[in-house]
């Protein structure tokens, strides 16, 4: 019990308290953000829009979300990580107070395309932030205790929201924008005064400052995207395979539920171990490894044990994967633009946050669901050779000159 007890505890040892405190303000944000997983729901039952209206305007969400990937990266670059994380937080509130009042399509949409623009401006700059407050050592674990804080924040806000939506809709949005103010106003009191350490101030490499000049991370990145484009069927199209295999809504909650708290209490620990026991390229191989076999046994299989292994098995890839991918990427950026290097980084997600749905839907409605995962069980394969060949042959290989030794 004594080493159960040192195994948990040593996880959360060392990290700074600047860290603790963005992971604290990710959960207060994220625990208000229920406004997305109802969306779909209040365009429908609300406003009474048709199914291809609502889908329209969450894809009009999702395209926001790809240009606040990149402008959050030139700005943090530009502005600094405690502005832009303060601005967006406090721009995030108008637009939550004004969407329950608008009922004309076109207007939804443009408004949705600014809220989710501003929404992921927020990202890149939060994640420079853990950057800047960690060091290489811990930076994984740094990463990983913000995407607990994330995850928590997501397995709370849609229980409060469905509570909330049972009174009013207008109260999803109110809440979220209170969250938002509440956030942006605890960054702003905790850090405007406060300096990362000398060693990790920024300092842009003259020769080398674009990640989109970068062609080893540009090549990293294609192949992340293909990792993301997985990961986020599980948001998508593995729900309604879920309904297919004929689970009610009642156990795909409780499977939901399942993943929330297992990530809750091994995240943290099992990066600490992995960290520990193997390289980080190598946690990450593992950890794509098990999201193949995570989709692969859903082709064949589609029982409730089988179900129940394979959202474990894709639930565990995602805290091997995710953290060290953000540590190879803000490991890349140390020394150039890095709000612009994590920006491209963090736009992996967004990019499949609008294509997963509609790629996944079109295989699984002309070829069946047992096509599709054996398609994404190929593309996994896919995006693990190229993510271990392009870090292991190119990422990690290739040596830039000092500031100091670069000629006048």
């Amino acid at each position: 019990m004594g080493h159960i007890i040192t195994f948990f505890s040593d996880a959360y040892k060392g990290l700074s308290k600047e860290s603790w405190m963005l992971s604290l303000v990710m959960l207060i944000y994220r625990s208000g953000s229920m406004v997305l997983p109802f969306l779909g729901v209040y365009f429908s039952e609300q406003l009474n829009l048709s199914l291809q209206e609502t889908g329209a305007l969450l894809s009009c969400y999702g395209l926001g979300a790809i240009l606040g990937a990149y402008l959050g990266g030139r700005l943090t670059d530009k502005a600094g990580y405690f502005k832009v994380q303060v601005v967006s937080l406090f721009l995030c509130v108008p637009g939550l107070l004004l969407i329950p009042h608008l009922k004309n399509m076109y207007l939804l949409s443009g408004i949705l395309f600014l809220q989710s623009t501003i929404n992921e401006i927020f990202l890149p700059a939060n994640s420079v932030a853990i950057t800047r407050y960690s060091s290489v050592e811990n930076r994984a674990r740094a990463f990983s205790l913000n995407r607990l804080a994330l995850n928590l924040g997501f397995f709370i806000g849609p229980s409060l929201g469905g509570l909330l939506s049972s009174v009013s809709y207008s109260l999803i949005f109110y809440v979220n924008a209170a969250a938002a103010l509440i956030s942006g106003s605890i960054i702003y009191l905790y850090f405007r005064k406060k300096k990362p350490p000398v060693s990790a101030e920024k300092t842009v490499h003259p020769s080398f400052r674009s990640p989109y000049r970068d062609l080893s991370f540009l090549i990293f990145i294609f192949f992340c995207i293909l990792y993301a484009l997985c990961i986020m069927q599980l948001f998508s199209n593995l729900p309604l395979f879920y309904q297919y295999t004929g689970l009610s809504k009642i156990e795909i909650g409780m499977l939901f539920g399942y993943c929330g708290i297992l990530l809750f209490i091994v995240e943290m620990p099992l990066v600490n171990w992995a960290a520990k026991t193997f390289s980080t390229i190598h946690t990450v191989v593992l950890g794509l490894f098990l999201l193949f076999a995570g989709y692969l046994i859903l082709a064949f299989y589609s029982d409730l044990y089988s179900i129940i292994l394979s959202i474990t098995l894709i639930s565990l890839s995602n805290v091997l994967v995710i953290p060290f991918l953000s540590t190879i990427a803000s490991v890349r950026a140390e020394g150039k633009n890095m709000g612009a290097y994590m920006g491209l980084f963090g736009g992996i997600f967004s990019v499949a946050l609008f294509l997963a749905p509609l790629s996944g839907s079109f295989i699984a409605g002309h070829y069946g669901f047992s096509s599709l995962w054996l398609i994404i069980s190929v593309v996994i394969i896919i995006a693990l050779s190229g993510i271990y060949y392009t870090y292991t042959q190119k990422l990690s290989g290739e040596k830039t000159p000092a500031p100091e030794m670069e000629k006048e």
